[in-house]
């Protein structure tokens, strides 16, 4: 029944996806909106990232956890390496101009090559499937650590969704093909949580390892894509960052606090 229940929950933040490529594909939303959207995510990752999962990884297995949190570090900064290094402008006497990606984007002016659209979508298939690996790995460890990473997740997903929409879109390829690509990040999702709940019952190191290694991960997305993203938005980004955190802070001492975490 709780595997049941956990899975659910990794269901939402998959669908989560799906509604931000459906706010894309379907009507264009406000760049302001997902702008704070998304620096309230970041901040609320960046705290769940070093204010628990860091701490918590460090502690369980403290000489193995920091290579596997730099290698998800590493990893996802060669896979969006590889998709930014394809990105081209467009210098035809036309403008083309098309829609700005956002959070978890490979922003590119006016043109975005295929190839880099696709390469972007595979870094993104790694990230969401640790999406699931986290969730489900969290709620392994406590209920309180799952909840807690499942609206840290939850957060960012819609940008996310929103992104991967907004890179297809730049890159040439029809609206249903642009959705098509936030569906495959919600299986991916879904798989990681499957992965991760199978995990579960053979054992607690692959646990362990795997959310090492989805914390590197995390701390490379909320330092070095979400937040990069943002900043050049103005104090109500920065504040939103910062709510972010506090909301992350002050949910983790009220667990505390309680006794659940």
């Amino acid at each position: 029944m709780r595997m049941w229940f956990v899975l659910g929950l990794c269901t939402l933040a998959a669908l989560a996806d799906v509604l931000g490529g459906l706010l894309m594909v379907v009507r264009r939303v406000g760049p302001r909106s997902v702008t704070l959207l998304t620096s309230l995510g970041a901040g609320f990752l960046l705290g769940a990232t070093l204010l628990d999962r860091l701490p918590d990884a460090l502690h369980e297995l403290p000489n193995v956890a920091p290579w596997f949190v730099t290698v998800g570090y590493l990893t996802l900064l060669a896979l969006e390496h590889m998709g930014n290094g394809r990105s081209k402008h467009h210098h035809g006497g036309q403008d083309t101009k098309g829609p700005r990606p956002t959070g978890h984007a490979v922003t590119a002016e006016v043109w975005i090559d295929p190839k880099a659209a696709a390469l972007s979508f595979v870094g993104l298939l790694f990230h969401t499937f640790m999406d699931g690996v986290i969730i489900a790995g969290g709620f392994a460890l406590s209920p309180a650590t799952g909840w807690l990473m499942f609206v840290a997740i939850m957060l960012h997903k819609i940008p996310e969704g929103f992104s991967m929409a907004t890179i297809s879109l730049a890159a040439g390829t029809s609206r249903w093909r642009a959705f098509l690509t936030t569906v495959g990040l919600a299986i991916s999702t879904l798989a990681g949580a499957i992965v991760m709940l199978r995990l579960g019952v053979t054992g607690g190191t692959g646990i362990k390892l795997l959310m090492a290694l989805a914390t590197g991960s995390f701390l490379y997305i909320a330092t070095s894509d979400l937040i990069p993203a943002v900043r050049h938005e103005g104090y109500r980004a920065v504040l939103c960052i910062l709510t972010g955190v506090g909301l992350f802070s002050l949910s983790l001492w009220l667990l505390r606090w309680t006794g659940l975490s």
